[in-house]
């Protein structure tokens, strides 16, 4: 991937603390003050919006923010997006670089091989898997496959710095728990307002739920996209199949 101009994420002094969502109330409840670092996150939401896309992107805008901040280059993330509902003028809107966001939608048969690949290659900060979809496009991924694929993800980043984050929904059904090193549980009960629950911490550091303020700009999913590099990767909305992030 080198040689096709993708500069590897990895960075030589990485930051000790966790990956932040940019959200200072959320980041304080979380053990590392952001998302574990080298570790795969499960982002479990409730609810019928884009939440956890919303959170994935933050995440992702925070990491390229955090290279900025200590002059490097700005690092690739990637967000897997089965559903292909994933809408580019509200990805920039959510503040991530679209030069350096790699969109990839496969079929639901090649997800887990998908995310393998992009984990192994070493060359994203931060890879979104988007195992739940949106209002209209639901993604039916059976999870009892997951435990293994969640091993493989954690042993390809493991010491990296990278995060890998998994969408999911409340009441998903799977037979075991996936093997995540962290899993958030988040909803939103009010038009400002997310509770969020640390649910499992690979160091023990649980916490009941707790409530977050939340205030992020409204993004369309009518108005006419921008002209911009990366409009052909992430088309205009068709119909109702867009991604309306919360």
């Amino acid at each position: 991937m080198a040689q096709a101009g993708v500069r590897f994420a990895r960075p030589a002094e990485g930051p000790s603390q966790g990956l932040s969502f940019g959200i200072p109330e959320l980041d304080a409840l979380l053990p590392d003050g952001g998302l574990l670092r080298g570790s795969v996150i499960e982002l479990c939401t409730a609810g019928e919006g884009a939440l956890g896309t919303s959170l994935g992107l933050a995440a992702c805008a925070q990491a390229q923010a955090e290279a900025h901040a200590r002059g490097g280059h700005t690092p690739w993330c990637a967000f897997i997006d089965p559903s292909s509902t994933l809408y580019g003028p509200g990805v920039a809107a959510a503040g991530v670089e679209l030069s350096r966001l790699l969109v990839v939608r496969p079929p639901l048969a090649a997800l887990s091989r998908v995310a393998l690949r992009l984990a192994e290659s070493e060359a994203f900060a931060v890879v979104v898997v988007d195992l739940a979809g949106v209002v209209g496009e639901r993604v039916s991924v059976p999870l009892g496959t997951w435990p293994r694929v969640v091993r493989r993800l954690a042993m390809a980043i493991e010491g990296t710095g990278h995060s890998v984050l998994l969408l999911t929904r409340e009441g998903d059904r799977r037979p075991l728990p996936l093997p995540v090193a962290q899993r958030l549980e988040v909803s939103r009960p009010a038009a400002d307002k997310l509770m969020v629950r640390v649910a499992k911490d690979q160091r023990g550091r649980v916490a009941s739920p707790r409530p977050v303020a939340w205030s992020r700009p409204s993004v369309w999913s009518s108005a006419t996209p921008q002209n911009d590099a990366s409009s052909p990767a992430l088309p205009p909305p068709q119909g109702a199949h867009v991604r309306r992030l919360a």
